[in-house]
């Protein structure tokens, strides 16, 4: 649609270039959070929120994934979307990663090691599973629902 609009205006068609790049800047800035988010009733602005909050204490903490030669597709999705604008699905798995450190340690009452934290492998084998972004969203929404309770940002299951 962009390209059409921009080539419309450069035929010197009817159409001029300045309303041409007004309608395409107004397409990119609506689509700029993918479907996945607004389907989701994902906040990016409070996840980023979230984010800060917790990286506070828990900035050390990194994720599983390599993105080096990812070879599960719920890895090479996650790795994929650090090129998105905004990279939604990477940024909700970095939110968990931070989000079940923070469970730990508050379950536990004990400091872990954030360079090395303990993981949640059962929530790995579901994660690992997922073969497209929809099913990765359910599944990081679920985790950090259960690891922050109230204060998460996503919307709550009844």
């Amino acid at each position: 649609m962009i390209r059409l609009l921009l080539r419309l205006s450069h035929a010197g068609k009817a159409l001029s270039m300045r309303p041409c790049l007004t309608v395409a800047l107004g397409l990119i800035a609506t689509s700029g959070l993918p479907q996945l988010a607004r389907a989701q009733g994902v906040d990016l602005d409070a996840v980023e929120a979230r984010i800060a909050e917790l990286e506070r204490r828990y900035a050390l903490v990194l994720s599983d994934i390599a993105c080096d030669a990812p070879t599960r597709p719920a890895h090479q999705i996650l790795c994929a979307s650090v090129e998105n604008q905004p990279p939604l699905i990477w940024r909700m798995g970095r939110l968990d990663d931070l989000a079940w450190v923070y469970a730990v340690e508050n379950a536990t009452g004990q400091q872990v090691d954030l360079a090395n934290p303990p993981r949640d492998a059962e929530f790995i084998a579901r994660r690992d599973a997922c073969e497209d972004e929809a099913c990765l969203a359910a599944v990081l929404i679920e985790h950090t629902n259960s690891s922050l309770g109230g204060t998460s940002p996503y919307p709550q299951q009844p």
